[in-house]
């Protein structure tokens, strides 16, 4: 019989909340790291890998309902992980290519304008 202790932690461990912490990470780090050696840009890759293991189960657990099946959760969190990281790949290319920002800049925008756009965006669509 397993002890209370460990049946406890693995209760928690697999909880809908941190099953989706758990799963942003194991996303964010492989495309942080890619980022970062397709661009070159340190800062960028942090700042990416930020957003997606912060930014996107933040919004899943402040502005998005628990749903009934794990799995729609983890679907949920893969594809606000796919949509984030078009926006800011897609943004710190405008702003280094169309803007001629510095790498650094440009990654600080795109940052600012992913994470708080997408949690304004999530708060205005809650209220309807």
């Amino acid at each position: 019989m397993p002890s209370t202790v460990f049946v406890r932690l693995r209760e928690r461990a697999t909880t809908q909340r941190n099953v989706t912490i758990y799963l942003a990470i194991l996303v964010a780090v492989p495309l942080a790291s890619a980022f970062n050696t397709a661009v070159g840009g340190a800062q960028g890759g942090f700042l990416l890998l930020m957003t997606l293991a912060v930014g996107v189960p933040s919004a899943y657990d402040g502005y998005w309902p628990a749903y009934d099946a794990t799995w729609k959760a983890v679907a949920w969190i893969l594809a606000a992980c796919a949509v984030v990281t078009v926006e800011f790949i897609g943004l710190y290319l405008a702003g280094t290519d169309l803007l001629s920002l510095s790498p650094f800049v440009a990654s600080i925008v795109a940052f600012l304008v992913v994470d708080f756009g997408n949690l304004a965006w999530l708060s205005v669509m809650r209220r309807r």
